[in-house]
């Protein structure tokens, strides 16, 4: 039993300590502006690429897990991402003499975090049941929230000795590799399964519950965006604040975020198959505040709701996915989750103008995208609350032995 539990204690800090770095490629955010003094002749959307090429290089990768998963062992990709995160910041210290190289390198980076994130609420799905399930997804939101916040606020004093030294932050996945390294036991090759009478094999598959549950992963995702990428443009817009205070929103929702995770099990507890309405309904009410807001105080209230829905939003998904999948379904599921995710976040600019247009609004007002988000918000909180009433009627309770 010790040596079981000793196990365990293992299983929680590579989880722990892996999910501090998976968003660590968000720090190249704050050397934007730096990059595009040193490449005037670089374009916009070639020095923003820098960082949302980071995006697009964990949707690849997250979409293919759902095959990774069943085809090779956790321990190696694992480290194979950590790898990828790393060689993202050691090749722009040794070449960084072309945008190319830098967007490049960001989608190394980002590729990173596609392997780590579905891997990590895989690992909980197949290790963890019950609250203790419960509170290692809720860790693992505030370890990867709280990490994201942690390497921004050191990585804005590094820039200031130059942004080329923003890629030493990287580094401190080496320390994480050695620690998945000798405290990760080596897992098992998952099983081909059976041959079928046609001489092909199945994949564990993706439930009919499992794709619904990817498609309101998507429209929450939208709903939220329309927050931070019109954040600035609104306050600023209004008069409300600067640019600086919009900074400190930010912050404020990754803080609220990463306390939610800590409160994670006591919310599911409480909700069970009704939390994404939970997070819904703070992300529909951030929305309404802000839009609102005649004030900073009112703007700072919204973006503490944001950060609750970020937070609750980031770890229900492993809870429906523990609910409603079988072991075999874990892995894929939660990576197509994943790919979801991030291809709302990515896909979300283009949706919300096309949206705006459609009710006749003007996509270069940020108000009309906050009056947009809290309408998808809306939809996807009744969806949400007619999802959790089925999936209430049609699962066994919680205690019967579903994990």
């Amino acid at each position: 039993m010790s040596q079981a539990a000793s196990g365990k204690r293992a299983l929680k800090l590579v989880i722990l300590v892996t999910a501090l770095v998976c968003q660590i490629n968000t720090i190249a955010s704050v050397m934007l502006a730096d990059i595009a003094a040193a490449f005037p002749g670089a374009s916009n959307i070639a020095v923003q690429y820098v960082m949302q090429s980071g995006m697009i290089g964990a949707f690849v990768i997250s979409l293919l897990m759902s095959v990774f998963t069943t085809r090779f062992r956790k321990k190696p990709m694992i480290l194979a991402g950590l790898a990828a995160i790393f060689l993202g910041g050691l090749i722009p210290i040794l070449n960084h003499s072309s945008i190319l190289l830098l967007d490049i390198c960001g989608f190394i980076s980002g590729s990173g975090q596609g392997f780590l994130m579905p891997l990590m609420g895989s690992l909980i799905l197949e290790n963890f049941e019950g609250g203790e399930r419960e509170r290692m997804l809720g860790l693992n939101t505030t370890f990867i929230t709280g990490g994201s916040a942690l390497f921004l606020m050191i990585a804005g004093p590094v820039c200031e000795l130059g942004w080329v030294n923003v890629y030493f932050v990287y580094f401190v996945t080496i320390p994480v590799i050695a620690i998945v390294q000798l405290f990760l036991a080596k897992d098992e090759k998952p099983q081909r399964t059976p041959k079928t009478e046609t001489g092909g094999t199945h994949r564990p598959p993706i439930s009919a519950k499992g794709w619904v549950q990817c498609a309101l992963i998507v429209m929450m995702g939208i709903g939220y965006t329309a927050f931070p990428l019109n954040l600035s443009f609104y306050v600023v817009g209004k008069g409300l604040g600067s640019a600086t205070t919009v900074g400190m929103c930010m912050t404020v929702i990754t803080v609220v975020g990463a306390l939610a995770g800590l409160v994670f099990a006591q919310l599911v507890k409480r909700s069970r198959l009704y939390i994404s309405v939970v997070a819904a309904g703070f992300g529909l009410i951030a929305t309404l505040v802000t839009i609102f807001a005649q004030n900073m105080a009112m703007v700072f209230l919204g973006a503490a709701l944001a950060g609750a829905y970020f937070g609750i939003n980031t770890a229900s998904p492993g809870y429906y996915i523990g609910r409603i999948c079988s072991k075999e379904q874990y892995g894929p599921t939660f990576s197509m989750a994943m790919s979801c995710n991030f291809m709302g976040i990515i896909l979300s600019p283009i949706i919300l103008n096309l949206l705006i247009s459609a009710w006749g609004g003007d996509p270069e007002v940020p108000l009309n995208a906050f009056i947009t988000g809290a309408g998808v918000f809306t939809i996807t909180l009744i969806l949400q609350l007619l999802w959790g009433v089925y999936l209430t009627k049609t699962l066994p309770p919680e205690d019967s032995g579903q994990s």
